[in-house]
């Protein structure tokens, strides 16, 4: 009896240990690390302007101040992880102080009762945010070879897009249920939950990666990208690696993808009341966009692989360049349109050109660190966490201004940053689909982390305030 306990112990002990040495686990635990970061940013986006105006007095323009110090705590903790990471070479403990400082974040929400409290709870979100980001795309790049990352970070989003979708709906029970302690306590238990998830089932990806380069998983066609010795031969600076032109080539198709995207979730409301006369929509509009981009995500990841395994790393940049070109042609169907379906078929072909452009862009950066052979995985993909805050900043207020000009008196709205850096993908408008479910009997409309509750003109209410984007 004694010796068949020993041997099931021995057999779940030698099956632990393939799990924590897998790249598949690595894989699987960046998905769940991307899910649980977008899941606890849009659990509480539905609840804080009503908080903020309703509770605590503040003015509307609040909600933008809000918006703005999560962009601040992404940033910072997306630069200084990526380059500590790359320093002391460790990914692993560092997800894991990510994961401890959701909760932290989660017990400064449980205990908000004022507006800098409320402030704090939104930076310190953004700080775990901009690390958990940061680290779980570079231990990807660690352990998988060009020809496998695009898939695999197109899975990734899937996850993502998942989050994005069903977090408006499940903070907004909770907060009805509880009010505030209801969404914060599940905050605090899931930064518990991937703490317990990375000490329990995966090593560092860096210890993993020595066993990969020997692996099935790097293909004849790419055995020099893993090929070479364990230490790197030189470490990049962010500067230096900003100079490269696979990297300044994929953080400008990252920047215009996720600025674009933003953008259109502002100005496609106002299209169809301004020129299709389409003001019953409800929220389906971006419930068909999410579907699609949910739907395409891995289906882009596969095909950009077997381009890159068929013709070589330069089908990735061809890739883009498509998507580029594809992203001209369906803005233009969108804006000649002259019927809701015809506007939508370009809106969908967009969705499909925008992946184009952005998955093989986020895959570029840890194909390039791995075939330069440096140690600066995680510098390369702070980079790429910046250039998404970037696009969501930048183009969406050039855009509702020219939009403005063009229309006078329309209105417009701004593009704050979505949560988990997965600006734009999924449900754009996730609070349209909460009402749409019937979560909230309120009109709701939700513009990245701008609410308008009680009833309020969306268009009307964005007249008011102060940061329409960060």
């Amino acid at each position: 009896m004694l010796v068949s306990l020993l041997n099931a112990a021995g057999h779940a002990s030698s099956s632990l240990g393939y799990i924590r040495d897998s790249p598949e686990t690595v894989w699987a635990l960046a998905s769940l690390s991307l899910f649980i970061d977008t899941f606890i940013y849009m659990l509480t986006v539905s609840m804080l302007p009503e908080i903020l105006q309703d509770t605590m007095g503040a003015s509307e323009s609040a909600n933008g101040v809000v918006t703005a110090m999560f962009g601040v705590g992404a940033v910072l903790g997306c630069f200084v992880s990526g380059i500590l990471s790359d320093r002391i070479r460790e990914r692993r403990g560092l997800q894991m102080i990510s994961s401890l400082i959701y909760s932290v974040s989660g017990i400064v929400f449980y205990f908000s009762r004022h507006y800098y409290q409320i402030l704090l709870f939104r930076l310190i979100d953004g700080i775990a945010s901009g690390v958990a980001c940061t680290l779980l795309y570079a231990s990807i790049g660690d352990v998988y070879p060009a020809n496998l990352l695009a898939f695999k970070v197109a899975i990734v989003y899937f996850c993502n897009n998942i989050a994005y979708t069903i977090g408006p709906i499940c903070g907004q029970r909770l907060f009805d249920l509880a009010g505030v302690k209801g969404p914060a306590a599940l905050v605090i238990a899931l930064g518990l939950l991937k703490l317990v998830a990375l000490f329990v089932f995966s090593n560092d990806s860096l210890a993993i990666r020595s066993v990969v380069r020997s692996h099935a998983y790097v293909s004849a066609a790419d055995d020099s990208t893993f090929s070479k010795s364990h230490e790197s031969v030189a470490s990049m600076s962010i500067p230096t690696l900003i100079m490269q032109p696979p990297v300044i080539i994929s953080t400008l198709s990252i920047v215009t993808s996720i600025g674009i995207q933003c953008m259109l979730e502002g100005l496609v409301p106002l299209h169809l009341v301004d020129k299709l006369n389409h003001d019953q929509d409800n929220g389906i509009t971006f419930v068909i966009l999410g579907l699609v981009f949910t739907l395409m995500v891995p289906i882009v990841g596969k095909v950009t692989d077997s381009l890159i395994e068929w013709r070589g790393e330069a089908m990735r940049y061809y890739a883009m360049m498509f998507g580029a070109v594809a992203t001209v042609c369906s803005v233009l169907l969108m804006a000649l349109a002259n019927s809701y379906a015809v506007m939508m078929v370009g809106y969908a072909f967009f969705a499909v050109a925008d992946l184009c452009m952005f998955i093989p862009a986020q895959s570029a950066y840890g194909d390039f660190v791995n075939g330069a052979n440096t140690d600066s995985m995680a510098r390369g993909y702070s980079i790429s966490v910046f250039a998404w805050a970037l696009g969501a900043i930048s183009l969406p207020p050039i855009g509702t201004a020219l939009y403005s000009r063009r229309c006078s008196g329309c209105g417009g709205w701004g593009s704050g940053i979505n949560p988990g850096f997965g600006w734009g993908f999924g449900i754009p408008f996730a609070s349209s689909a909460t009402n749409q479910f019937g979560a909230n009997n309120n009109f709701a409309h939700f513009n990245d982390d701008t609410l308008y509750i009680n009833n309020k003109d969306a268009t009307t209410a964005n007249s008011n305030i102060g940061f329409n984007s960060v």
